[in-house]
């Protein structure tokens, strides 16, 4: 698996490379993928906060959406947030992980792969090391 977060950071600026430590990406990356092999039962079953919590198919499909998001490097980044994830499953993410939401800024207007949206720049803190993150969630626009 380090291997492959490896190759993943090796492609990517230094700038982009501290910005991917400060938001705590090589963990976050880890937990993902363990979550992609395993699932979320047993995920949920060997962590120490026996998360994730929800069961609705839904919010379980947008998390493997955002791990898999995860292991592509998008998330923590404002140039590549994640995308086509529910507002209720973007707090479950980072809650599978261990992180409490602390704040959420938003920016209106803007443009991803030619789609109009907002993207929810979330502030979380991890609940142990008391870390302090920002990961951006890109909602489209409906009509």
């Amino acid at each position: 698996m380090s291997d492959s977060l490896d190759k993943l950071m090796d492609t990517w600026s230094d700038e982009l490379q501290l910005l991917a430590l400060d938001a705590m990406f090589p963990y976050i990356y880890t937990k993902a993928a363990n979550y992609l092999e395993i699932g979320p039962v047993l995920y949920s079953e060997s962590d120490a906060f026996e998360q994730p919590k929800s069961q609705d198919p839904q919010i379980l499909e947008d998390l493997k959406k955002g791990c898999m998001q995860i292991m592509e490097g998008k998330g923590f980044s404002n140039e590549a947030p994640f995308e086509e994830i529910s507002v209720a499953a973007s707090y479950e993410l980072m809650e599978m992980f261990h992180f409490r939401f602390m704040t959420r800024k938003s920016s209106y207007f803007v443009f991803l792969a030619e789609q109009k949206g907002v993207i929810d720049h979330m502030t979380f803190s991890h609940l142990i090391q008391k870390q302090m993150v920002t990961w951006h969630f890109f909602t489209p626009k409906t009509t």
